[in-house]
């Protein structure tokens, strides 16, 4: 009788692990450091993403600056480019030697290299800037593990997903939580695909790897709800009882990387 009353998981407990083992894959090896000292919970604001652009490709360099700024990498060769100057070529391999992020107000010395990394986008998805921002951040990450070349737990078969794990550590939850899924509403005519993002996770996989963001980094529930859709609020809530219903030695591994 009293399992009526027991809070029904927002995902199953093999989701749950692999997250948990994806956040201590990100902690090792993309600076725990900067994770607990300087990265924010980025919010669809003009604090986060200020700026006032006069073409499509202006407001698609400005997210992705902003979103480049708060992931920590600016300091890498990252560049972009329209979509009718870009060549979709193999990316090469930097041998960069050091992971270490910034995300705050400081800089870090410049990666040079005769062969920059460039990213372009969806025209399209300047009508929805936060799903481009969460393209260039999935992108971003991406880029991220690859040059590392460690896989995420699960190998080759969850980089995409271990990616978007990733870029949800690097601060993006609310937005991708936001961009997961779209309704196509009644109006058949105002529905555009193309400006949506493909997200690899469930929309409730977005919602536990975000409470694991702000469970970690102790940031109140309130600051992650209140940019977030309506109907993903209690998904929050949920997804934080499980998370505080998991044994405490599994938030102690993660927890174990903070430098006091």
């Amino acid at each position: 009788m009293l399992n009526l009353f027991k809070a029904r998981p927002l995902i199953d407990q093999s989701s749950a692990d692999w997250i948990f083992d994806t956040y201590a894959w990100a902690l090792e090896y993309f600076d725990s450091n900067d994770f607990f000292t300087r990265s924010r919970l980025i919010q669809p604001s003009n604090e986060f993403f200020p700026g006032r652009v006069d073409s499509v490709h202006a407001k698609a360099e400005n997210i992705f600056n902003a979103t480049l700024s708060h992931a920590g990498l600016s300091h890498w060769p990252l560049v972009l480019q329209a979509p009718e100057q870009f060549q979709n070529s193999a990316t090469p391999l930097l041998n960069i030697q050091s992971f270490e992020r910034n995300s705050g107000k400081s800089k870090l010395p410049s990666l040079k290299t005769d062969q920059p990394l460039h990213l372009s986008y969806n025209p399209q998805q300047t009508l929805k800037p936060e799903d481009l921002s969460s393209s260039f951040a999935h992108n971003i990450a991406q880029q991220l593990a690859f040059q590392s070349q460690i896989l995420p737990p699960g190998g080759s078969d969850y980089f995409l997903e271990g990616t978007e794990v990733l870029a949800i550590f690097l601060g993006f939850g609310v937005m991708f939580a936001n961009s997961a899924y779209t309704f196509r509403g009644g109006c058949g005519s105002c529905y555009n695909a193309q400006a949506n993002r493909q997200a690899t996770l469930t929309e409730n996989d977005v919602m536990f790897s975000l409470a694991l963001f702000c469970r970690l980094k102790e940031i109140p529930g309130s600051e992650a709800t209140r940019f977030l859709k309506k109907h993903l609020r209690s998904s929050f809530k949920q997804a934080t009882k499980q998370i505080n219903a998991q044994p405490q030695e599994k938030l102690d591994k993660l927890l174990a990387f903070k430098k006091y």
